[in-house]
């Protein structure tokens, strides 16, 4: 297989994949998969986004508005997060805290992070703050497209994602 076509397949299998993954995934040099994301951006074949401190790539089906979903699910605090607010409906932070295991500090850190990406929202229900997903529709088609792109299958994180 060429090396662009190594580089395309990457990007298909890992979406939201970076620069630096890129050449742990293929072995391939800076220079080159750099020479090659051009081209396959040029083409239309990629996409690509600055988010925070790294360039994420994705394939051309990939739409703009699944970004944030693929980028957070990969990420093991918020994917946590993201299913306990599934489970629990809409939990409120002290319910998130006991059930995340992890520190207030880095739960409000991550809540934030996930709210700025639009990824949820706070919402009030019996004058408590609580959190939801904002569009589970998107949610759920993104994790329908790029399901066993986004987990690998020896975890069972993937079985709340059946259930929706």
């Amino acid at each position: 297989m060429r090396r662009k076509e190594i580089i395309l397949k990457t990007i298909q299998e890992i979406p939201g994949i970076n620069l630096s993954d890129l050449m742990k995934k293929t072995g391939l040099e800076t220079g080159v998969i750099t020479h090659y994301l051009d081209q396959l951006e040029l083409q239309g074949a990629i996409k690509s986004q600055k988010a925070s401190k790294h360039r994420r790539y994705y394939h051309a089906s990939v739409l703009e508005e699944e970004y944030p979903i693929i980028r957070n699910i990969r990420k093991p605090t918020k994917k946590k997060i993201l299913f306990q607010i599934i489970v629990e409906g809409k939990p409120s932070f002290k319910e998130l805290t006991l059930k995340i295991n992890k520190s207030p500090s880095t739960l409000s850190w991550n809540l934030s992070e996930l709210i700025s990406e639009g990824v949820i929202e706070k919402c009030f229900q019996e004058g408590k703050e609580r959190y939801r997903v904002k569009d589970i529709k998107l949610l759920k088609k993104t994790f329908q497209k790029e399901f066993s792109k986004l987990f690998d299958q020896t975890g069972h994180d993937e079985d709340i994602f059946l259930a929706l």
